[in-house]
């Protein structure tokens, strides 16, 4: 076995988006094994977990990456927040009528949502309203409780059982990704912000008690990535907008750059590599803008 991947997306997206980058991979020489599996059912998690049985084969594997985006994106409680948008807009329009120029409140704000959304004008963010708003229902305490489990401390239990099932190779690298959202409060980002705190303490633990048996834990922390997951994440569009203009690269972080940086991390040479948060970002995160 080369890869064993675990998702859960509809038949609809499967054919028309996911398979066709399988049969890429396949066609590379690749021997790819999916299941695509709803890991919240016992049954199903667990035929995953014995295909990992089947294919690992006697050097185990290698690397096992914890990505699972089952998060609830939702507030904790109305938003009661000034309407700092509409000020700004009134303010223009009224230092537009100083300068002889009557323009409505309205027309500007449809001015400034085409000139974000249409014409990619990334410094107007502050102003434009996100087409990706928060639902009108609040974070409930069962979606609170399922995505830390599944977003946080999951890693944790795959981790360990795939070593108690001697299915891991000698030196596997066991990886998961986390975000900014670690320690900057998104608005909706409650729940999924709760969850990576607690899959990087996980990470820490588990480099402490699967170290001696050789394994290595870490997390890598992305910047922006345009994602359909993080495309799920309420105002992203302005995070996107946000984010180009702070990055030293003025570019979002690609799943190609992360992946670049998890086959690196691979390598012999980074065996001494054990419960670090990695940011893998081109300065994101260190930038004032």
């Amino acid at each position: 076995m080369n890869i064993l991947i675990g998702h859960k997306d509809t038949e609809g997206t499967v054919e028309t988006v996911i398979k066709p980058h399988f049969d890429e991979i396949r066609g590379q020489g690749v021997a790819l094994v999916t299941h695509n599996a709803n890991l919240f059912d016992e049954m199903e998690r667990g035929a995953v977990f014995e295909s990992i049985r089947e294919h690992a084969g006697p050097a185990g594997a290698h690397l096992f990456m914890h990505s699972i985006a089952a998060g609830s994106c939702r507030l904790l409680i109305d938003d009661r927040g000034p309407d700092f948008k509409g000020i700004a807009l009134r303010g223009l329009a009224a230092a537009l009528a100083k300068e002889g120029v009557a323009v409505t409140v309205e027309t500007l704000r449809r001015a400034v949502n085409a000139a974000f959304h249409e014409s990619g004008c990334d410094a107007l963010h502050t102003v434009a309203e996100s087409n990706i708003p928060c639902s009108e229902d609040l974070l409930t305490e069962v979606q609170l409780q399922r995505t830390v489990w599944m977003m946080g401390y999951d890693y944790m239990l795959w981790g360990r059982e795939l070593l108690k099932e001697g299915l891991l190779s000698p030196s596997a690298r066991l990886v998961a990704l986390t975000s900014e959202g670690n320690a900057v409060s998104w608005r909706g980002y409650a729940a999924v912000s709760a969850a990576k705190c607690g899959l990087e303490a996980c990470a820490r633990a588990m480099a402490v008690e699967l170290g001696p048996y050789g394994v290595r834990c870490f997390v890598l922390q992305p910047g922006i990535t345009d994602t359909p997951a993080g495309n799920a994440i309420p105002d992203f569009d302005l995070m996107k907008a946000e984010a180009r203009m702070r990055n030293p690269s003025h570019r979002l972080t690609t799943p190609e750059d992360v992946a670049e940086v998890v086959a690196a991390m691979c390598l012999p040479g980074f065996d001494w590599v054990n419960g670090a948060v990695i940011r893998v970002d081109g300065g994101e995160a260190v930038s004032g803008g």
